[in-house]
């Protein structure tokens, strides 16, 4: 009796020594190293960076944007900060594309715009030149594509390029498609110019998370594996490559209790859109080999301001969870309010930088894009 008292005060102390561990799992924080990188905007620019990319090319760094009023895409060298140069995109004739929607850079010879004019991806040269069309088309299915796509950086919904094939994301629209019919994501032959769908379709959300009225998501690539962020959602989605092969992986904010509350369609809609709990985009730290998960816990903002338009100057409150390459949560920051645009961001080799432009709401200038960087850091 003896000996079984004490293996059983063993157990008890080895189980709650286990849960401990298991409870103080959130090991690393994302501090600041209060470095900030400034780019000066031009006076025509206006500001809304949901078209932004940091690339490499030829050893060469560049941060480029879409300043869609102007249909100019504008080049900076990431390093100094300084302006390179900008493309002017024609408007019409042979290598016009009336007004670009949208932009995806990977580098100098694969820069691709969206236009409502045309149903599919354009490519064009650093001459201004339209070298290639990428129509949409119907799958093998009878699934016809969704010329709305628009690649963007918020959401972040980048194509992705493998082989000759282009991985795109299209959006749920019931009057096209139904939900249960509408893929997630379609492939364009570039070369063979076929669509085919892919089999992961808008029905692995739960009747929960569709009932919140807001289906948007992000997607990222990680070399071997897709991951869907749903805004409406605590899970991502991890899908192999051919997404046949898919698992939900609880990703929970801790401030988040739930992201469906529904959003209302109504002259409200701006401002609830901006405090809903909601979760945001999820990119991959490469350099790291983790990732960042946004998340948007319920807020109240000022009555007194006219919301329409401001969602280019993210959420006032946010946090960002920090997941191993095996998707567990080793940690959160929960980030100080109405600093930062919590929609603009990106990974470096030397972090992760975030935009601090939110503030522009009270009356900051609009000459600058500016970017704080945060290094990923253990607790001691």
């Amino acid at each position: 009796m003896k000996y079984l008292f004490v293996s059983l005060l063993s157990c008890l102390f080895f189980s709650c020594g286990n849960e401990k561990k298991n409870t103080n799992s959130y090991v690393y924080d994302l501090e600041t190293t209060e470095k900030n990188k400034t780019i000066a905007l031009d006076s025509d620019v206006r500001y809304n960076a949901f078209y932004l990319y940091v690339f490499n090319d030829g050893g060469k760094e560049y941060l480029a944007f879409l300043n869609y009023r102007t249909n100019q895409i504008l080049f900076y060298d990431f390093t100094k900060s300084e302006f390179l140069f900008k493309l002017n995109i024609e408007s019409e004739g042979p290598d016009g594309v009336v007004q670009p929607t949208g932009l995806y850079i990977k580098d100098l010879d694969n820069i691709y715009v969206s236009s409502y004019a045309y149903a599919g991806l354009i490519k064009v040269d650093t001459t201004c030149r339209v070298v290639q069309k990428i129509p949409y088309g119907t799958t093998s299915e009878g699934y016809q594509v969704l010329p709305s796509y628009t690649p963007s950086s918020h959401p972040y919904i980048a194509p992705v390029l493998i082989d000759d094939k282009m991985y795109i994301t299209q959006p749920a629209v019931e009057r096209f498609h139904a939900l249960d019919k509408t893929p997630l994501s379609v492939t364009v032959d570039s070369v063979l110019k076929k669509c085919e769908g892919l089999p992961l379709t808008y029905s692995i959300l739960t009747k929960e998370e569709l009932e919140a009225n807001d289906t948007r998501f992000s997607r990222i690539f990680n070399g071997k594996e897709f991951i869907y962020s749903f805004y409406a959602s605590e899970d991502i989605v991890v899908a192999s490559v051919d997404h046949s092969d898919v698992k939900r992986v609880k990703v929970k904010s801790r401030y988040i209790d739930s992201p469906t509350e529904k959003q209302e369609l109504s002259e409200k809609g701006p401002k609830l859109n901006l405090e809903l709990a909601r979760y945001g985009d999820l990119i991959y730290d490469s350099y790291r080999d983790v990732y960042y998960r946004f998340a948007y816990p319920k807020t109240e903002l000022e009555d007194n301001i006219q919301w329409w338009g401001k969602s280019v100057y993210g959420r006032k409150k946010f946090s960002v969870i920090i997941l191993d390459k095996d998707f567990h949560v080793i940690g959160e920051t929960l980030f100080p309010e109405a600093i930062y645009n919590s929609y603009v961001f990106f990974v470096h080799k030397d972090g992760l930088y975030i935009s601090r432009d939110y503030q522009m709401l009270y009356g900051n200038s609009e000459d600058y894009m500016t970017f704080e960087l945060f290094n990923l850091t253990e607790k001691k």
